[in-house]
């Protein structure tokens, strides 16, 4: 399904001025590729923010403790179990000594489809690139408001810059492709027949059943029970003393 953008503005913005002060938790899903770039964006966006000197150090054993610490969700996944990720989080975010902690991840390389989602809510700041032109940005503020827009950028610059964008609605054409198709005739799924012809019909409805034809007597329809020579009867009523 195709999905358009219009811009809203024209003012330019640093992705890194929107998605970093405040956030220490910053989620990257990553749609296009950028994966084997992932330390020179991050450190890109810390020298916008704090000066050259601020880089990023590669998490690899989960007992990492810097400012800035980056996790290649791709490559931990290998060596570690999910809970240990989701700790080393934890603690990280816990740790007054760490500023910023990003969390780098291609979903088509995830062996585990549930950690995305998991880490998505842990993170306090989540940066969807969405397409070569296109992103995503969900900001959670420590109001426990939450924010999320879209924006157009260029990957080929430098330093990625953004201007505002309305996502549009799937167009008419998508959404009637997207529209349940309607079921099926059940006679049409199996090799008996389960519908009946008219005189089939005909024939059912003048069938007479053994119960319908007893009705008609004058003495109605009865049970008639004929003992054998080993059946116990007794004239007396089992249940004489329940008083019912």
């Amino acid at each position: 399904m195709s999905v358009s953008f219009t811009r809203r503005s024209t003012r330019l913005e640093l992705l890194s001025a929107r998605a970093l002060p405040q956030q220490k938790v910053i989620v990257i899903t990553d749609k296009l590729g950028f994966e084997p770039n992932a330390n020179t964006v991050t450190t890109s966006w810390l020298s916008e923010q704090y000066g050259d000197k601020a880089t990023t150090a590669g998490v690899t054993h989960l007992n990492e403790s810097s400012k800035y610490l980056l996790l290649i969700l791709s490559q931990l996944e290998r060596r570690f179990e999910p809970r240990q990720i989701f700790h080393y989080i934890a603690q990280c975010k816990r740790d007054a000594t760490v500023e910023h902690v990003f969390v780098w991840i291609v979903e088509q390389k995830l062996q585990e489809p549930f950690l995305r989602p998991y880490l998505e809510h842990m993170a306090d700041s989540v940066i969807t690139f969405e397409d070569r032109q296109h992103l995503s940005l969900l900001v959670k503020k420590s109001t426990g408001a939450v924010t999320h827009k879209y924006y157009e950028f260029d990957p080929l610059k430098d330093s990625i810059t953004v201007v505002e964008a309305k996502r549009a609605a799937a167009t008419k054409a998508a959404a009637v492709s997207m529209e349940v198709d309607p079921p099926p005739n059940p006679a049409s799924l199996g090799t008996f027949k389960i519908d009946l012809k008219d005189e089939e019909v005909a024939a059912k409805n003048a069938l007479t059943l053994p119960f319908e034809f007893f009705k008609t007597l004058p003495e109605g329809g009865k049970i008639l029970y004929h003992p054998d020579a080993e059946d116990d009867l007794d004239e007396e009523d089992p249940d004489d003393d329940l008083l019912i």
